[in-house]
């Protein structure tokens, strides 16, 4: 095998990539007349024989779901070079990205919610917020994965109290036998690469895996895979100290044993496995280094700053599942157990003209164990059957923050401690008609007990024409106690003007969420999803220009309880096979927001966003994918009512199946140049310009 590496003047191919902004051009426009109007609905709803797990915790046929799921599996991922979450979660058309205040990375918003209360997992097991709040999507690297599943609204009966606004759940492939693959990338962001040349490799992205058994009796598999990414940043101005966004490099390597003991196991008369198991474990190291540059105007002078951070990540999960027999004869309960160790430690120096300022250390800790019971079918009669489920769940988190060693917190390190149970019944209805309905009790070491429950129904209807329409509703009952970060976290910016204190006094969040849905394939080409939702909010908890104190000219925001608000909206998308070789895909999202006691929208959440995506196979061996996007403007203050414009932004893939192993791609990403205006405080448009690209994979 041969390693490329690139030099850092390499000429990026612009003849061939502006061929594919032609054909990215053409190929809309004709389709554009064919299909007038479309917007994009990423989530493949019309692969109906796609299995989903986060919507009961239990696997079912995406069409047999009772909750509405997104996917996006593995092909749409890789198809769209997406590398990082937040690259996957783009492609949604019903999902808000947000850059995190004061970091390089970015949260999710889903019906209104903020990325705090969004619970993002892998394979069922909670991914570490950074500082302890907010995961940042771009600190999870996109390899391994078999695909993403989203759930939207209260899901607090399944998945406990983080998960007000949803569920996004990475669920990780099976160690699969033996093979290989490597993949390399480059791009160039132009004249704004730092190093001041405009064909320079300013992003390189490499990524490697090789999987399969380790013995001849094929029951123990493992898998070794790792990722780098290498961003330089961008600058406005080469020659000024300052730059636009960080520069930064991530790594993240992961090794996974997979043990099926039973792979020759015995039948019963039935032709089922006896003691049907396996079990796994996952170790996964992530390191981030982050270099911002800025200034600092100190009468008469601007002083250059800089800000490094280096970002360590190691995770530990573990799991069995396995299929108990009460009997020879008898249908197996189904147990599942897993733990997990997540380390999160961030070390931030900052300098002022090249002498250290100050130097701070945070080191979070998450501790969870977990097991949940599937019982046997109970069959009452040939029109009802129950499947009930039963689980348990303890979590521990821990917070440390010092800076210039000395504690910034309430005391030396601050803790959270949780026990939860749940329980949920699906129950089938004859041929057409499901009610799923759950209830989760927590008790947290602070706030005490609460009870979360949730209904879901789900009703098919089949016309005429022998084809389905698929009607869902649910109500559910949202609950997030604070995090650590909201209480007692103290993220001081002082050099920039600004602190985030956090507020012991902070009370629990509370919601109730109702979500509608329709989904139907209106002829063999043509099928449509639409969903409604509203959630009525207590306690809401966020931060505001409204409520900061100005302390020796740095404005001081803290974190508080919003006493009421509401959100509500919905989305409509189609899923169109317009040619043999084309598919086109269009939505529309819109969300309202309201905060009662500002009466006032609430802040970074837009109105409006629609979605139009072609997928065009050209031939056998080349695929071109334009996506365009439009946002609405959004509030950023309520005290000044200043908006964040709107925008639009065009993406182009190109890929190219060389052979068998080999493919090749390439892409211009925001080819329209849309960019934030720094000069603008309230201006929150993409900070990322228009981006060359071109990438190699070898799979064998």
């Amino acid at each position: 095998m041969t390693l490329l590496f690139f030099p850092t003047n390499l000429e990026l191919p612009r003849r061939a990539l502006s061929v594919a902004i032609m054909a990215t051009v053409a190929m809309t426009a004709i389709d554009a007349q064919a299909a007038d109007l479309i917007l994009d609905n990423s989530a493949p709803s019309t692969k109906l024989d796609t299995v989903v797990v986060t919507a009961t915790k239990s696997s079912k046929t995406l069409n047999d779901a009772p909750a509405v799921v997104q996917v996006l599996d593995k092909k749409t991922l890789n198809d769209n070079q997406a590398h990082t979450l937040k690259d996957a979660l783009k492609l949604l058309p019903n999902v808000y990205l947000r850059q995190i205040h004061g970091k390089t990375g970015y949260e999710v918003v889903m019906q209104g919610f903020s990325g705090d209360q969004v619970l993002v997992l892998i394979d069922g097991l909670p991914i570490t917020a950074s500082t302890g709040s907010t995961v940042n999507l771009n600190q999870y690297l996109t390899m391994d994965i078999e695909q993403i599943e989203i759930v939207q609204g209260a899901a607090s009966a399944q998945f406990g109290s983080a998960a007000m606004g949803g569920v996004i759940n990475i669920i990780t492939k099976p160690v699969d036998s033996l093979r290989a693959h490597v993949t390399t990338e480059i791009a160039s962001n132009g004249k704004q690469n730092p190093s001041g040349k405009s064909l320079d490799a300013n992003k390189r992205f490499v990524e490697a895996g090789i999987e399969g058994a380790l013995a001849h009796s094929d029951q123990l598999r493992g898998r070794l895979s790792a990722s780098y990414l290498d961003d330089k940043g961008l600058s406005l101005d080469t020659d000024s100290w300052s730059r636009l966004k960080d520069a930064s490099t991530q790594a993240q390597v992961t090794a996974r044993l997979d043990f099926t003991p039973n792979i020759a196991a015995t039948k019963n008369t039935q032709g089922a496995l006896l003691n049907n198991s396996k079990y796994w474990a996952e170790a996964t190291h992530y390191k981030e280094d982050d270099t911002s540059r800025f200034s600092l105007y100190v009468p008469p002078l601007h002083l250059p700053q800089q800000r490094d951070e280096a970002i360590t990540k190691n995770r530990f999960t573990v799991g069995a599942r396995s299929d108990i027999h009460l009997s020879a004869n008898s249908e197996p309960y189904q147990l599942l157990v897993q733990g997990l160790f997540e380390d999160y430690k961030s070390q931030s120096d900052t300098f002022s003209d090249g002498e250290l300022t100050s130097a701070r250390d945070a080191d979070i800790t998450t501790a969870l164990a977990q097991a949940q019971l599937d019982l046997p079918e109970l069959k009452l009669s040939d029109k009802h059957t129950h499947l009930l489920q039963f689980g348990v769940q303890g979590q521990k988190d821990t917070l440390t923050q010092t800076k210039n060693q000395v504690s910034e917190l309430v005391r030396d390190e601050v803790s959270r401690t949780v026990g939860e149970v749940y329980a949920q019944d699906d129950w089938l209805i004859g041929d057409n008609l499901e009610v799923l309905t759950g209830v989760r009790y927590q008790n947290d070491e602070d706030f005490g007990d609460h009870l979360a429950p949730k209904v879901a129904l789900k009703y098919n209807l089949m016309d005429a024409q022998g084809r389905d329409h698929v009607l869902r509703a649910s109500i559910g009952s949202g609950y997030r106690v604070p995090n650590l970060k909201e209480r007692y976290y103290v993220f001081d910016h002082s050099n920039l003007g600004y602190k985030v204190m956090g507020n012991p006094n902070l009370q629990p969040e509370t919601s109730t969420s109702f979500q509608v849905g329709y989904q139907s394939q209106l002829t063999d080409k043509l099928s449509l999803n639409a969903n409604g939702f509203y959630n009525d909010i207590k306690d809401l908890i966020q931060t505001d220009d409204s409520n900061a104190l100005i302390e020796n000219g740095i404005s001081i925001f803290q974190y508080t309880n919003v006493d009421s608000a509401y959100t509500y909206g919905g989305d409509v998308g189609i899923d169109w096979q317009a040619l043999d070789n084309a598919k086109v895909q269009a939505s529309y999202a819109y969300l309202k927001t309201h905060n009662k006691s500002a009466d006032s929208e609430l802040t970074y959440r837009p109105n409006h966003k629609a979605m139009l995506a072609v997928d065009y196979q050209i031939n056998d061996k080349l695929q071109v994918i334009p996506r365009l996007t439009y946002e609405s403007k959004q509030l950023i203050s309520t005290e000044s009512q200043s908006y964040s414009p709107a925008f639009w932004n065009l993406d182009s893939k190109l890929n190219y199946q060389a052979n068998d192993n080999l493919s090749l791609y390439g892409a211009i990403n925001n080819i329209f140049d849309t960019q934030r205006d720094v000069k603008d405080p309230s201006d929150f448009r993409p900070i990322d310009n228009r981006e060359w690209l071109i990438g190699a994979s070898y799979r064998w």
